[in-house]
């Protein structure tokens, strides 16, 4: 075989390996877009009175020397006394923002990153459990939601910044804020 046929030959299959490639990034993309995941409607068979919102958080400005999983944090912050839980009626003014979470601000990423949790909270239902579990920043700067990595998004600090003592409140807004 010809050098020519050869170069030919390498390119031709670095084009198929490439197209392969892209194409399974969108078929995993599209996976995850194409479930429907509607917050509101979760939220509609729920009464407020039901419900609680437990956060856990730290300054997104302390650096740490290792990634910390969500057992880890949770524990340790509230051996720190930086967990707040708000229950029923305390919810209600701010339901809405919750409404708000759909398709459009879970944009799932195709890559897996590790856990460096700074900030993590879970809303649930005395009688359905767990309804929504957020842990914040992954090594790239991500999101997790039950679960699933997806794009940093306002919205995910829009929910609990009120609840929040104000001096950390402010430190999460700048962040919250630099993704947009």
């Amino acid at each position: 075989m010809s050098v020519k046929k050869k170069i030919i030959s390498g390119l031709l299959i670095l084009v198929l390996f490439i197209s392969i490639i892209l194409i399974g990034y969108g078929g995993y993309n599209m996976h995850l877009r194409n479930q429907a995941f509607n917050f509101a409607e979760i939220l509609e068979n729920e009464n407020i009175d039901d419900l609680s919102l437990t956060i856990y958080y730290m300054s997104p400005f302390v650096i740490g020397h290792f990634p910390i999983s969500i057992e880890s944090f949770s524990r340790l912050m509230e051996d720190q006394d930086r967990k707040i839980v708000i229950s029923g009626s305390d919810l209600e003014e701010f339901i809405n923002v919750f409404k708000q979470i759909n398709n459009d601000v879970l944009i799932p990423v195709w890559w897996s990153s590790h856990l460096d949790v700074r900030l993590y909270y879970v809303l649930e239902s005395r009688e359905n459990g767990k309804l929504l579990d957020v842990a914040v920043w992954t090594n790239n700067r991500n999101i997790v939601v039950n679960g699933i990595e997806v794009r940093a998004n306002p919205i995910f600090f829009d929910v609990i910044l009120p609840f929040m003592p104000k001096d950390v409140a402010e430190q999460w807004s700048i962040w919250s804020s630099r993704g947009e």
